[in-house]
C-alpha cells in the first residue's frame, strides 16, 4: 500500500439474506481526499459504510492503512427521552478534555454552554442531536470520518456550516472524508471523487466527469437538471 492510500477495495461483495447487495465493488481512498458517494435508494450505500466499518460479512478485499482512527456518522440515531445521559457524559466516552469539546460544537455552528453540557441527549430537537453526534465524531480527530446522509434534520444554514467545517477540518489534519449524500449540488462541489453506485459500481472518478445530466439519468433512472 502506497504511503498516502488510506483504504483499498477490491471486489467486494455483499449478501444479506441471500440477496446480493454490492457486487464486484473496486475503489481507493487517499489521505485529504474527500470521497462522496451516490446513489438511489436501496442502492447499498449504507450497506458499504457498515461493511467498511467491519460490522458486516462479505468478500472481496477491504484493506485499511494501519492504525487508522475511524469515525463514524450513522444515517439514524435516536436516543430515548428517559436515558440519564447528559451531553456532558456522551463526550466523557470518547476521554477528550473541555477544549476540544467546546471546539468540535463550534465545528457544527453551536457555541455549547455548561448549561447545554448538562442537558440529557434526549432532550435534545432532532438538529441539536445531529450536531452534537457529529461533533462527539469529530472530537477526537479521526483520520477518517465516515458520514451517512450527516445532515438529517439540519436546515440549510446548519448545513453549510457544518461542511464548510469538514472542509478546513480535512484541509488542516490531512483527514479524508467518506459521505453518503443525496445532495448533488454544493455536495459534489466538495469532492475529490464520486462514487456512484446501485449494488455495483456505475461511476467513479472526478465530479466534473460523473456529475453530467447522462449520468444522472443512468444512476437515478430520470432526467436529472443541474
Amino acid at each position: 500500500m502506497s504511503e498516502d492510500l488510506i483504504l483499498k477495495v477490491k471486489n467486494l461483495n455483499v449478501e444479506l439474506g441471500r440477496e446480493q447487495v454490492l457486487e464486484g465493488l473496486d475503489f481507493d481512498l487517499r489521505e485529504k481526499e474527500i470521497l462522496v458517494i451516490l446513489g438511489p435508494n436501496g442502492a447499498g450505500k449504507s450497506v458499504l459504510l457498515r461493511t467498511l466499518l467491519g460490522l458486516l460479512p462479505f468478500k472481496g478485499e477491504i484493506s485499511w492503512r494501519k492504525n487508522t482512527h475511524i469515525g463514524y456518522v450513522p444515517e439514524e440515531f435516536t436516543v430515548s427521552k428517559n436515558l440519564p445521559l447528559s451531553v456532558k457524559e456522551f463526550f466523557e466516552f470518547k476521554q477528550v478534555g473541555p477544549s476540544e469539546i467546546f471546539q468540535s460544537f463550534k465545528w457544527v455552528g453551536i457555541e455549547a454552554s455548561l448549561k447545554f453540557l448538562e442537558k440529557r441527549l434526549g432532550t435534545l430537537s432532532s438538529g441539536q442531536l445531529r450536531r452534537t453526534l457529529i461533533a462527539w465524531v469529530l472530537a477526537d480527530t479521526p483520520d477518517v470520518i465516515l458520514l451517512d446522509e450527516p445532515m438529517v434534520g439540519i436546515d440549510i444554514h446548519g448545513r453549510e456550516t457544518i461542511y464548510d467545517s469538514l472542509v478546513r477540518l480535512w484541509q488542516e489534519k490531512n483527514q479524508a472524508i467518506i459521505l453518503v449524500s443525496h445532495e448533488i449540488g454544493e455536495v459534489c462541489k466538495k469532492a475529490d471523487k464520486i462514487l456512484a453506485l446501485n449494488k455495483r459500481k456505475l461511476f467513479y472518478g472526478l465530479p466534473q466527469n460523473v456529475i453530467t445530466p447522462q449520468n444522472l439519468a443512468k444512476i437515478y433512472g430520470a432526467s436529472i437538471y443541474l
